[in-house]
């Protein structure tokens, strides 16, 4: 199972589909973002970019 399954599992289960997903890889082409946001991904952080990780998942977060 991929990111990709695992987030479309989570967000079609009404138990699950509230939990932001952020998803981090190094694949982060626009192709790639694009499949992300087709299955629900909140938030897409490229791999090795601790900072923008963390300012991504901040206001994630505090909901």
């Amino acid at each position: 199972m991929d990111g990709y399954v695992l987030t479309k599992n989570i967000k079609g289960d009404a138990r699950f589909a509230g939990i932001p997903v952020v998803m981090h890889s190094s694949l982060s082409s626009e192709a790639n973002h694009a499949m992300g946001k087709a299955v629900g991904v909140d938030a897409y952080v490229a791999k090795f970019d601790a900072e923008v990780l963390a300012d991504t998942l901040r206001p994630l977060l505090e909901r």
